[in-house]
């Protein structure tokens, strides 16, 4: 794998060392344990050594007044940093299905010598999927699926497996992943790692490579997930990984980014306007209204959301359009903590008494 230049490991050196300082002033201003100690040292201590304390922080300049301020600070500071500490914890749960030890289910087995699990990785052959493959092989068998060729080092690692294979390509991912339970068995991991990435604009990507990065980064994952997940849930035993990104969270806003950034005076003059209905009349729901109005739901007429839409178009404006109105609101769960969600997504479904699966299957 090729290893950043001299200049490069230079860069980032001068950039950590810019930035330490203030990363560690956040760090530290939010840590419980520092301003927990720092705030019980102040008001806590026993009389002689908060004496001392006070002080010395009198000597440095600090007044009476200045030195309640701090004492006040470092309340909100504590206080914040642990209700920071309590999120991540109740996020953790949630992401284990509230599970708080271990791992219910079959243990995995991640012995060097038996190798028993079965890793398939795809995209193994550069990148973050070369180094899984690399630090999975001291603990289990690798299933390596890519269309880069198989690098030299890995031909010599004991267990570790290759397949060509074209992600694009759905039947020939099925019939590869039958290839795979039949040779090696049932993976008990997998990890979507294989992407691709375009610099162009949307104008300028050719359909053909639009094809390929929607098969690749998004498509393709359910398919692998729908070959190896039911031997998983038999097993009782499985982890699926999906390698994503923090453009995840801080991407551009997509075509109205483009259209400002890439296009000048004439993308300024082009409106954008994305419409979230929830429950209307249309093709889609039309098989499940008689079993909605039985949980108390009656679609509003299509007609709802279409006169909002040729509002806004006529309007010359552009805009998110939630219909109801009221549904607007419902925009900001995503940015909740994980927890809260599944909180939020359970008390939904009592109160509803379906979910959408369950809607389909009884319609």
């Amino acid at each position: 794998m090729p290893r950043p230049g001299p200049l490069e490991r230079a860069t980032h050196v001068a950039a950590g060392a810019i930035t330490f300082p203030f990363a560690l002033v956040r760090y530290a201003a939010t840590e419980p344990l520092l301003t927990g100690a720092l705030l019980g040292a102040l008001t806590r201590a026993p009389l002689q050594y908060r004496s001392r304390l006070l002080k010395l922080l009198g000597d440095a300049g600090l007044s009476a007044e200045r030195i309640v301020l701090l004492i006040k600070s470092l309340k909100f500071l504590l206080a914040i940093g642990v209700a920071k500490r309590v999120n991540q914890s109740l996020n953790r749960l949630a992401l284990n299905h509230w599970n708080f030890f271990g791992k219910p289910g079959t243990p995995f087995n991640w012995s060097a010598v038996n190798k028993s699990e079965l890793v398939v990785v795809t995209g193994g052959c550069s990148g973050f999927g070369y180094e899984m493959v690399k630090g999975f092989s001291k603990h289990a068998r690798v299933v390596i699926l890519d269309i880069s060729p198989l690098p030299e080092e890995f031909k010599r690692l004991s267990g570790v497996h290759y397949y060509n294979l074209d992600l694009t390509d759905f039947s020939a991912i099925e019939s590869t992943a039958e290839i795979i339970r039949r040779e090696h068995g049932d993976p008990s991991v997998l990890i979507n790692n294989a992407g691709i990435a375009t610099g162009t604009t949307i104008i300028n990507t050719k359909s053909e490579l639009n094809d390929r990065i929607f098969k690749v980064n998004i498509a393709c994952h359910f398919v692998l997930i729908k070959e190896f997940l039911p031997a998983m849930l038999k097993a009782k035993k499985g982890h699926i990984v999906q390698i994503a990104s923090m453009a995840s969270f801080m991407a551009a806003p997509g075509l109205r980014a483009e259209l400002r950034l890439h296009h000048g005076a004439e993308g300024r003059t082009i409106q954008t306007t994305s419409v979230h209905p929830s429950w209307h009349s249309t093709g889609i729901v039309k098989p499940f209204e008689e079993r909605l109005e039985k949980f108390g739901i009656k679609c509003d007429p299509a007609s709802n959301v279409s006169d909002a839409v040729v509002k806004q178009v006529l309007a010359g404006r552009s805009g998110r359009i939630f219909m109801p109105r009221t549904e607007e609101a419902k925009a900001e769960v995503r940015s909740y903590p994980l927890w809260l969600q599944d909180v939020m997504f359970e008390m939904n479904q009592r109160l509803k008494g379906f979910t959408l699966s369950e809607l389909g299957e009884k319609k």
